[in-house]
């Protein structure tokens, strides 16, 4: 928490001197524009179709596993005692297999974010610098601001052409 605070601190620092001189000010909500943004390009329903397939199978293990438990609850003081340690260990292979593949979804899935989180991060990065000649911004912030006026709030015409420009 103090380093958070530290680094608040020296960001104000420096951000004030710039805010007193800058003549024209705006904002971006960088969250905003990256729901709309994947809105607009379909990234949801891409992930969604992409990791679908697999996390029906993890789904199903996830039954299997559920199954096979419920079976060796029950019926445990009937079983013999290799049945009951084959089945022991046919679950500890399916809960296995159920980490390995879940641990490999979700990294999967977070190299996508990640690339499509990049793209992103760069055509904002192009079309607020440009947004920002064009309109003569002395300044534009993004996270870590408390406040803002609706008259500096820019997310919507950036958003706009964003949306442009991915398509």
């Amino acid at each position: 928490m103090k380093k958070i605070f530290a680094i608040f601190t020296l960001f104000s620092m420096f951000l004030m001197p710039l805010a007193s001189h800058a003549e024209k000010i705006g904002f971006v909500n960088v969250t905003h524009l990256f729901n709309e943004y994947a809105r607009a390009k379909g990234i949801d329903k891409m992930i969604e179709d992409k990791f679908s397939g697999p996390k029906k199978e993890l789904d199903s293990l996830v039954a299997d596993i559920k199954a096979l438990e419920k079976e060796i609850k029950t019926n445990e003081l009937l079983m013999s005692e290799s049945k009951l340690t084959s089945s022991k260990d046919k679950l500890n292979k399916m809960v296995g297999d159920y980490r390995q593949k879940g641990m490999a979804l979700e990294k999967e899935l977070q190299e996508v974010r990640k690339v499509e989180m990049n793209a992103f991060r760069k055509v904002v990065f192009e079309v607020t610098q440009k947004f920002a000649k064009e309109k003569k911004y002395d300044l534009i912030v993004n996270e870590g601001v408390m406040y803002v006026a609706d008259h500096i709030d820019i997310t919507e015409e950036i958003l706009s052409r964003v949306n442009k420009k991915a398509n």
